[in-house]
């Protein structure tokens, strides 16, 4: 129906439009997921899976079929998620911090149009050689918890690209969010917790941190400035960003 989001956004502004529409379609990856749920917040969204990468629609078990997808939004049934807000941006998915957002930051940068997976690889191959892994430290806002690493992940999903297990204790509908660090001080223990991740091997409770909380801020252990993070796959936030979780504020039409 609307080739650009400004239409998209001109028909929402119109009181009558909202009241009749059933839900928005985000055709793409989940970077056009959370562009419409931080446009249209409170509007129930069904995802069409054709980006480089659509975690949500694979949680959901959506396939990438408009007819099926017409099916599924016919039938009405509506599950209602967490979302979280970063420093006032909000996300589905997962924010972090290391050498994952080196490579969406790297990605981003040099973007003429539509990432294909081939493109992660060279990215991927520099961070893992060339970064600098910094001590992070994520607070939980009361002050009560806290874990520190070189990699820090902030996941409402139990869902990451390509496969990695990074959060699977994570649950969207439980008004928390799961936070995760990895202890790990080098580019090579790095590399191989992702390996063993992406294998399935168990990973060494010594490695790893991890709190439950609502609320909670990401920053660095030590003075530096520029550090951003990654949100569902897209650039996000500089550090030091605040992450709260908004309980039951997206609806999703699922199968």
């Amino acid at each position: 129906m609307f080739s650009g989001r400004s239409k998209l956004d001109k028909y929402l502004a119109v009181g009558s439009a909202r009241h009749c529409l059933r839900c928005i379609v985000a055709a793409g990856g989940d970077g056009t997921v959370a562009d419409l749920v931080n446009r249209h917040p409170g509007v129930p969204i069904a995802v069409l899976p054709l980006g480089t990468e659509n975690l949500l629609a694979r949680y959901l078990g959506v396939r990438r079929c408009g007819k099926t997808l017409a099916q599924i939004i016919s039938r009405g049934k509506v599950r209602v998620f967490d979302s979280a807000l970063a420093n006032g941006r909000r996300f589905l998915l997962m924010l972090s911090i290391g050498v994952d957002s080196e490579i969406v930051d790297a990605i981003h940068r040099s973007r003429t149009g539509t990432i294909l997976r081939l493109g992660y690889v060279l990215p991927t191959l520099r961070a893992f050689i060339r970064s600098r892994p910094r001590t992070l430290r994520a607070t939980a806002a009361d002050g009560r918890s806290s874990v520190s690493g070189s990699h820090i992940i902030v996941s409402n999903l139990p869902v990451y690209g390509f496969g990695l297990n990074f959060a699977p204790d994570a649950a969207p509908d439980d008004g928390l969010l799961d936070v995760r660090a990895f202890t790990g001080a080098t580019r090579w223990q790095i590399f191989q917790h992702a390996v063993r991740l992406k294998l399935g091997l168990p990973v060494h409770a010594r490695d790893i941190q991890r709190i439950s909380v609502s609320s909670v801020v990401v920053e660095l252990a030590e003075a530096a400035v520029g550090i951003i993070s990654q949100c569902d796959g897209d650039p996000g936030p500089e550090l030091p960003v605040r992450i709260v979780v908004e309980p039951g504020s997206l609806k999703v039409i699922v199968p």
